[in-house]
């Protein structure tokens, strides 16, 4: 059974070994990664200021978790309170997941909780035009597409 659940520093070594594990897969659609970012020491650091931007409600860092096991993770951040009520959502899925309908299960649990539980009205995504798999995630999440927004983010270089 998929789950979300907020990350904590604890989760940073089954966090370090997933993505040593899924590196190859995941370099297409990510920026490009220092050797350190796969360390658990820096992806310690990074889930110590993730969850302070969650203290502050700018982020709300989860896992995916699946049969008790860490398969990804789930990010809605750029909070937007106030009269916008948005955030930005963004998701992995550990390529041995992939196929399973983890990060669709995932997303949908992630909506569900902007809406009842942070009152948000917009959420948005962003993915290359070529990540179809991560767009069907999306489409079947009811999720519309708006355009292309070019030079929006440095992917893979």
């Amino acid at each position: 059974m998929v789950e979300l659940r907020v990350v904590t520093v604890a989760d940073s070594d089954e966090l370090t070994e997933l993505l040593v594990k899924s590196r190859e897969f995941l370099a297409p659609f990510e920026p490009r990664r220092e050797d350190s970012y796969f360390e658990s020491h820096f992806q310690a650091q990074l889930l110590s200021a993730k969850l302070a931007a969650h203290e502050q409600g700018s982020e709300v860092p989860f896992v995916i978790v699946d049969g008790g096991r860490i398969v990804g993770q789930l990010v809605l951040d750029r909070m937007e309170l106030g009269p916008f009520l948005a955030c930005d959502i963004g998701y992995w899925v550990a390529e041995a997941e992939c196929g399973k309908g983890i990060a669709t299960e995932a997303v949908a649990q992630a909506l569900a909780y902007t809406r009842v539980e942070l009152g948000l009205k917009r959420i948005t995504a962003a993915t290359l035009p070529d990540n179809a798999a991560s767009i069907k995630v999306l489409e079947r999440n009811g999720f519309q597409k708006y355009g292309l927004a070019h030079s929006y983010m440095e992917i893979a270089g």
